[in-house]
């Protein structure tokens, strides 16, 4: 079984780092780095944050999910991970059908609630697990959860797209301004982020370098981490193997 790569562990690190201590934070089902990023944090610098990871060991809701939308939409919630199929630059997620909506190439499974949580939940964060220009998109093919709304006021929409974490890099999404680069991964030229980047972006003059995982952070990953990840995600727990 193949181990976490460099880029794997410097995106836990870096969506880790988007939790303050404190909030309430949680991240939807598939979603193996996100948990581990939140566990980290709470490991970590915030040890007050509150996390959902559906199927871990501290869950608290029973059966299906309404309770966690009811604790969303009541506004308790401050950061939320989310990912989709297509990403674009305006932190606008498909998570519908890939080609147009009445004839599509891929039939993807539904927003899931998606749409929702990016209205209701403070920082909404998103991640894609592989970073190529077939999902980071100019423009997704269906809209199923809206990034940048300018029309709607911060009573109408609370919620806000923040950034978007790859294996390679660290955007920043926040609006009004265009998408820009807020660090790349150690080892990732700004070259090739670009090859594989479908939307346009801009690039500071000084483009500081997403931080690695220290050596006391990497032992909290492999060990109580891994722990609690081998109840939800145990196959992604035994890929946590230290080299």
């Amino acid at each position: 079984m193949d181990h976490l790569t460099p880029g794997e562990e410097t995106m836990i690190g870096a969506l880790a780092r988007q939790v303050r201590d404190g909030d309430w934070a949680a991240c939807g089902t598939l979603s193996p780095l996100p948990a581990a990023a939140l566990w980290l944090a709470q490991c970590t610098h915030a040890p007050r944050a509150e996390v959902f990871v559906a199927g871990g060991p501290d869950w608290p809701f029973d059966g299906e999910w309404q309770g966690f939308f009811d604790l969303a939409q009541v506004g308790r919630l401050k950061v939320f991970f989310l990912s989709g199929a297509q990403i674009d630059g305006q932190g606008n997620i498909n998570l519908m059908t890939i080609g147009p909506y009445d004839q599509p190439k891929v039939r993807l499974p539904g927003g899931a609630g998606s749409a929702i949580l990016t209205y209701v939940v403070e920082r909404v964060v998103l991640f894609k697990t592989d970073h190529a220009a077939r999902g980071l998109v100019a423009a997704v093919d269906k809209v199923t959860a809206p990034g940048y709304t300018p029309e709607l006021s911060p009573w109408q929409r609370p919620g806000r797209i923040t950034c978007l974490v790859t294996p390679k890099c660290v955007f920043n999404l926040s609006p009004p301004a265009r998408p820009h680069l807020s660090s790349l991964h150690p080892g990732v030229s700004l070259e090739d982020v670009r090859r594989f980047t479908g939307f346009t972006f801009a690039v500071p003059a000084d483009l500081p370098e997403t931080p690695a995982l220290d050596a006391e952070t990497r032992s909290l990953l492999y060990g109580p981490v891994k722990e609690k990840l081998a109840q939800a995600y145990p196959l992604f727990a035994a890929r946590l193997q230290i080299t």
